[in-house]
């Protein structure tokens, strides 16, 4: 039941983070594997979905960090990541950009891209991210600012 109703939002999480469909769907494995070896650690007056996020994230980010030299040299990566099947003619542009600003999102600091990709992909309120992960609201706002203006600044001078 549980991956039924949230292995989609899990491999998004993982898809965001990393931009490489093979890694995330590695990854949402790995985390629901170790969903079901800590349920015991849940506590039901919790939150489930903020505990499964809150886990999300930090395997995201436990991940990106024991890889790390893979993902940083990883100069092949705009032609791994493959968003979709082949598109006609008038997406190529389109799909050229969003490789783009994904492999641009994948090059932010963990804390700040989660928060990106929650609030800007996932469409989540400010009030529900802090809600997930139990931290101020003005954090949350600063964190998603900074990673805006981080990701611009990587677009203005136009760093791969």
């Amino acid at each position: 039941m549980l991956i039924n109703a949230y292995s989609k939002a899990v491999y998004n999480i993982a898809l965001n983070f990393f931009a490489d469909k093979d890694i995330a769907a590695d990854v949402t494995q790995d985390i629901f594997l170790k969903v079901y070896n800590n349920l015991e650690k849940f506590k039901e007056e919790k939150n489930f979905t903020a505990w499964l996020f809150t886990l999300s994230r930090n395997y995201c980010i436990d991940y990106w960090r024991k890889n790390k030299k893979y993902f940083l040299n990883n100069q092949e990566l705009d032609e791994k990541v493959s968003l979709h099947e082949p598109t006609p003619e008038d997406n190529v542009v389109r799909e050229s950009e969003i490789r783009e600003l994904r492999k641009k999102i994948t090059q932010l600091e963990p804390e700040l891209r989660v928060m990106l990709i929650l609030r800007d992909i996932q469409d989540l309120s400010y009030h529900e991210i802090a809600g997930k992960f139990s931290i101020p609201e003005g954090t949350v706002k600063s964190r998603i600012n900074r990673a805006r203006l981080k990701l611009a600044q990587s677009f203005v001078r136009g760093e791969a």
